[in-house]
């Protein structure tokens, strides 16, 4: 059992703080704040459930993906204690830490020996970070004769490692453009196509829905404190009180957005880092939204400010936000009681929608692997209802998957929401991944995340001098790991 996990996890954060003081880097998703009910010590909560000497205990652990916001801890405590009420032979003790801190912190964990038993919700990117960590889950599925007859074959070969299913499918996360429909009325604007291949309509002509299209739509729906937007030769951009557009969530890094464009796996085949001419384009697009003449995207310093505070869309001062389907845990009904979802614009005729896709994944160290898979069928079976609305994942499971959004349109009524634009868009996901793991991913990932940051703060980077920098310093790291 884990008896020191609460001081260890303690001690850790401490120390992660110390070094996140000495370090700086890019902005990452809020601590959760508020009364959680559960314990903070620098942005870790950890649900304080004594443990009972009568039962098995099973430590979940959550932030190395979704499950750090705010909202979302109360409602994974409530399914922490239905569960506990549902058997009397184990308790499952839930760990919350951080987003920002979580990689560094699960890596001090399987060092000390000390690591939970079930991970996640984690995508791809956060399983690449700790190969051969994961237990193969075959052996039990067909140990519990487990059921996967409804799932398709497809999501099973997504979640395998070096042909280890190291996660059963759970949720995918489709990308659309979520869009204010308050800002556009006001704007006098049409709402963005709910089908790829549909033209908008600007000034009464029907145009290409592709990126072109969506900053022109931006700039126009990006304000200044005079009532001017960013076409007008009066516009102020000192003074922005709404934005047009912004990656929701999915800017930290240019390996993230730049997707959107043109999907491309940034190692060459002699090793050596490379983007894509569709990847520059994007990051150039990216800069100049912020940066240019007419900026319509939130920089780093007016996603800190008071305006947005770290949720552009949620805000009601950003009228359009690109993300995934599991941004639907984190938007204030007050603050935009009225919103829908479009189709993702094309880049050179191509659409490309980004994909995540979830699950949870038992460590290989842990001590109760029988036990530890039954709190993950519950998960994935008579749970997976109140997962799926905390995390806003499409089931993977096709027998779950009305239901679900029979779901969000409770939780959302009486706001209507085009939820068949995000199944419009799953043919459309990227290949190659976004999420590949990459050489030496650790620090390769933290260079993209330093690129990105770089990208937000500063409005005087050569831009063409940057991208050559950053492929040398990628490179470099790539080599580290040869």
């Amino acid at each position: 059992m884990k008896k020191h996990l609460l001081t260890l996890l303690s001690l850790l954060m401490v120390a992660s703080f110390i070094l996140a003081a000495c370090g700086g880097g890019a902005a990452a998703t809020p601590a959760p704040t508020g009364d959680t009910g559960a314990e903070d010590d620098g942005g870790v909560m950890v649900e304080p459930d004594v443990a009972q000497v009568d039962r098995v205990q099973i430590y979940w652990y959550i932030g190395l993906g979704a499950g750090a916001q705010p909202q979302q801890i109360p409602l994974q405590r409530e399914f922490v204690e239905k569960f506990n009420a549902s058997q009397n032979r184990i308790q499952l003790i839930m760990i919350v830490v951080d987003n920002q801190f979580a990689r560094d912190n699960l890596t001090a964990q399987i060092a000390a020996g000390n690591a939970p038993d079930i991970v996640g919700p984690v995508g791809t990117e956060g399983r690449g970070f700790f190969p051969g960590a994961f237990l193969d889950l075959q052996p039990l599925v067909d140990q519990f004769d487990y059921d996967t007859s409804d799932i398709d074959p497809a999501f099973l070969e997504f979640y395998k490692d070096q042909g280890e299913l190291i996660g059963l499918p759970f949720a995918i996360f489709p990308s659309a453009v979520f869009y204010n429909r308050a800002l556009f009325d006001e704007a006098g604007l049409a709402y963005p196509p709910h089908e790829v291949g549909e033209p908008y309509v600007l000034d009464g002509a029907e145009v290409e829905w592709n990126f072109d299209t969506l900053a022109e739509v931006a700039r126009r729906l990006t304000v200044d404190a005079n009532g001017n937007d960013a076409t007008s030769a009066d516009f102020d951009s000192s003074s922005i009180v709404q934005y047009g557009f912004d990656f929701q969530w999915t800017k930290d890094s240019p390996r993230w957005f730049s997707a959107y464009f043109e999907p491309h796996y940034p190692v060459a085949a002699d090793g050596t880092a490379e983007l894509s001419a569709g990847q520059v384009d994007a990051i150039k697009w990216y800069y100049d939204a912020m940066w240019g003449a007419q900026p319509f995207l939130p920089t780093q310093a007016a996603m800190d400010s008071d305006l947005i505070s770290g949720n552009s869309f949620s805000s009601g001062k950003v009228a359009m936000g690109l993300t995934h389907l599991w941004y639907t845990c984190c938007i204030d009904k007050a603050s935009v009681p009225s919103w829908d979802v479009a189709v993702v614009p094309s880049y050179n005729g191509v659409t490309t929608a980004k994909m995540h896709g979830d699950t949870f994944a038992i460590m290989n160290t842990t001590q109760y692997p029988e036990e530890a898979f039954e709190v993950y069928s519950y998960m994935l079976g008579e749970g997976s209802a109140d997962l799926y609305a905390i995390y806003g994942g499409l089931p993977a499971r096709t027998s779950q998957q009305a239901a679900f959004f029979e779901g969000q349109a409770a939780n959302f009524a009486p706001n209507e929401v085009d939820w068949d634009v995000f199944l419009r868009m799953i043919p459309y996901l990227e290949v190659p991944g976004h999420e590949l793991v990459l050489p030496n991913i650790a620090k390769s990932h933290d260079a993209f995340l330093q690129f990105g940051s770089d990208l937000r703060s500063n409005p005087d980077l050569d831009i063409d001098a940057r991208i050559t920098q950053f492929l040398s310093d990628l490179t470099a790291i790539y080599q580290e790991a040869q």
